[in-house]
This record gives C-alpha cells, structure tokens and sequence, in this order.
C-alpha cells in the first residue's frame, strides 16, 4: 500500500509507484500492443520478396522473445499447413534445410549469436532466408547477400516486441501463398486489445481489474499455467517466460492432453509445495470437447491440493483475436506482478550477466 492524501491506495492503482518501479516505460509500451499489430503489417508489406514457389518447408531460426512470434505462427498455421513448419533454437539447422526451405532468421537486436550461425549455415546450403531485426549483425548480411530484411522498431525489449516477431512471418507466408490471408483477423485483434487494454491495463482499478487481481493470487505463490492444443499451449509457454522475465517471478507452464499423462501424478507429494501453488488454466471457447472435460478433471484433481485455480477465457472470433486476447492478459498480470514484487519490469540482469561470462567477460 501507498499514501496518498492521507489515504491509503494500493500500489497497483498508484501511478506514481509504477513510474517509479518502471522507468523505461514498460506500462506504455504494453498498452501500445494493437498499434504495434498495424505497424508490424504495414513493414511486412513494404518488404520486397522474391516469388519463390515449390516451398518444402518453413523454418524459423531465433531465440527468446524473437522466436515466440514463430512459436504462435506455427500453432495458428500448422493445423492446415501441408508442408512443415519447424522452429530452430540452435545453433545449427537440421539437416534436411536444402535450397528449396523457407528460413526466416528472426532476431530482435540482429547480433544472437544462434541466429545468426542459423543463418550463415542456411546460405551455404542455398537455401531460401528472409532476415527480421532492428539492424545488427544480420543487417548486413542480409544486406550483403541481398535477401529480403524486415526492419522492425529498435527501442523495447525483445519479448515487448511480440506483434514485430508474428506478423511479419505471419504475412510473409501468406505474400508466398503458403497460408491463407488473416487481415481481418488482425484488424479484429486490435479491436480486442483496445478493448482488453481498458479492463485490465494499469488505469483500471484493482476492484476491477480481473489481471491485477491475479497478480494478487500469484504474489509470493508458485504460478503454473495450463493451456490446451496449438497456440494454446504456446500462450501458456508465453505467461510463463513473461512471468520470469518481467516479474522475475518462478513459474512453470505445460499443456493438454500430454500433462495428464505425467504432470497430473505429481499433485500427490510433497503436499506443503503444492499448496504455494497457484494454477491458471487458459481457456478457449473453441477448445475441443475432450480438453474441455481434461481441464474439469484435472481441476478435480488439483484443486484441493493447490492454493487455487483461476480460468483466463479468450475473447473475439478468429484465431488471431482469441490468441492476442489471453496473451494480453497474460503480459499484463506479468507487469502488475512486477509492481507488486517492487522490482521493474524492463531490464533482465541475469540474462545479461550470463551472456557475458559465456563471452568471456
């Protein structure tokens, strides 16, 4: 709690305890998702591909938040996709990636070192690449080689620039005719983040406020967050890394079907742990009748051994709306954790410290 006027306010509804646990902003940037939606578009489509037809198969090489808009695209596509679509986070490409494979190198900065050894391996195998980045090292060797490079904003973090890594491979395989076209979804998206922002954004009280609540039930607790098939789990995995990196808070996630086939057991011991557990289910109106009747049972299951459950719905009609949708929440209940955990948002030390003992510093 704050003082404010010789009142008592909750440090979540307090904008002067935000401003000063998030300095760079991290609060604006999020409430700026759906702009992002339309400029990410309006830079996939300025970007200059070639015709390349008989396409095999879509990798996408990167890493961290630059790898999660390849996670998404590959959940919302794969269902009706008829050629592969594999997402690389390492430093080499499979061996199967010939000349006749779509790589999409995607690195925020433009300098992960994985990405860019993905790259250089898959030109010298001939293969097709498109190159996504601020600039950086990948610049210019997409540059150099003259391939097709989607410059993106510089300026946030990576795992903030979510709609700059999905919808430029989003549009890009729909430009090459290998998805179909998903303009409207995403104009509906925007319209459900405008919508969403207004509910659970940082201007809107905590008794109101379905994501600050969370926050709440998550503060000093473990999080796991349960979702179900395609980009469902992939939102579940997306809370979890935002949980981490902008809370700094431990969370885990998995998905149905697979966890009630290991995961489920381990509610039984130890019983302390589990009860610092707060479990999130992430649901779709659209989720098949069989993960339906898995999330009851597994409440059934975990609910008396857990501090609690609380169910995130989707919203919109298309895919793409009901994706950002629990997405949204999901970064949102991160940032008002972080106030909570009175640590900003924005910066991740740890990360940062562990890239340079692996350079050598």
């Amino acid at each position: 709690m704050t003082t404010k006027g010789g009142s008592v306010l909750h440090i979540l509804d307090d904008p002067s305890a935000r401003r000063r646990l998030d300095p760079q902003g991290t609060e604006s940037v999020l409430a700026g998702l759906a702009d992002q939606l339309e400029e990410a578009a309006r830079l996939a489509d300025a970007a200059e591909l070639p015709s390349w037809r008989e396409i095999a198969a879509v990798v996408v090489a990167g890493m961290g938040g630059s790898a999660i808009g390849g996670d998404l695209v590959r959940g919302l596509v794969a269902p009706k996709l008829t050629i592969p679509f594999y997402i690389n986070r390492e430093y080499e490409l499979p061996a199967w990636v010939d000349r006749r494979v779509l790589v999409i190198a995607s690195s925020y900065s433009g300098n992960t070192a994985e990405t860019l050894a993905a790259y250089r391996e898959a030109k010298r195998r001939g293969a097709r690449v498109v190159a996504i980045s601020t600039g950086g090292e990948l610049e210019l060797l997409a540059q150099e080689a003259g391939d097709p490079w989607i410059k993106i904003p510089g300026g946030i973090s990576p795992r903030a620039a979510v709609g700059f890594s999905l919808v430029p491979i989003l549009l890009v395989l729909e430009r090459l005719g290998l998805v179909a076209p998903r303009r409207e979804e995403l104009k509906e998206a925007q319209q459900v983040l405008l919508a969403l922002r207004e509910e659970v954004g940082a201007e809107a009280p905590l008794e109101q406020n379905p994501a600050k609540q969370l926050a709440l039930s998550l503060h000093g607790r473990l999080p796991v967050v349960y979702g179900g098939e395609g980009w469902r789990a992939v939102v579940a995995y997306r809370w979890k890394t935002q949980l981490n990196e902008n809370a700094k808070h431990l969370a885990y996630w998995h998905a149905l079907p697979e966890l009630n086939h290991n995961e489920t057991v381990g509610w039984e011991f130890p019983p302390d742990l589990a009860r610092q557990v707060h479990l999130v289910f992430l649901r779709d109106r659209l989720d098949s009748e069989p993960i339906r009747r898995r999330f009851e049972v597994t409440a059934e299951i975990a609910g008396p051994r857990v501090h609690g459950i609380t169910e995130v719905w989707s919203r919109g009609e298309s895919d793409l709306a009901r994706l950002f949708a629990l997405l949204y929440f999901g970064d949102w209940t991160s940032y008002h954790l972080a106030i909570l955990n009175g640590v900003d948002p924005t910066p991740v030390r740890v990360i940062d410290y562990l890239k340079a003992r692996l350079a050598g510093r």
